[in-house]
């Protein structure tokens, strides 16, 4: 039985700086892919994400900045995200919880999530030359 994803990665961003990119709705657009985000940074603040074709909404389920927060969907669907300050910037850790325990959803959702992971880097990370 397969009930939560998790992907994780260093970043070389200090854990404020990457909180801003986690819930500021223009950063959130860019990393998420979106077209358009409603993002209440707060306990119990509404979470909106629009679609060409789609919506779905959330609400902030908790709120400890600059360290986690988590959006639940619908009941049994959720999203945490921690932010771990270490010695060379932030560990990221995203965790989302699988809808119906399927495998196949499992490994869509593992894919989204390390898809958005890499956005994030690449927001947070200055360019290396």
């Amino acid at each position: 039985m397969i009930n939560k994803v998790l992907v994780e990665e260093n970043i070389d961003c200090p854990p404020n700086r990457l909180w801003l990119i986690l819930t500021m709705p223009s950063e959130v657009r860019k990393w998420f892919g979106a077209g358009e985000v409603t993002f209440e940074p707060r306990q119990n603040g509404e979470v909106r994400f629009r679609f060409t074709s789609a919506s779905t909404k959330g609400t902030v389920s908790l709120w400890a900045p600059p360290t986690i927060f988590a959006i639940q969907f619908t009941p049994g669907q959720r999203v945490e995200f921690w932010c771990d300050p270490i010695d060379t910037g932030t560990r990221l850790v995203i965790s989302s919880t699988v809808p119906h325990d399927d495998p196949a959803a499992a490994g869509e959702l593992l894919n989204q999530w390390a898809g958005c992971l890499l956005k994030i880097k690449a927001r947070a990370e200055p360019a290396k030359a």
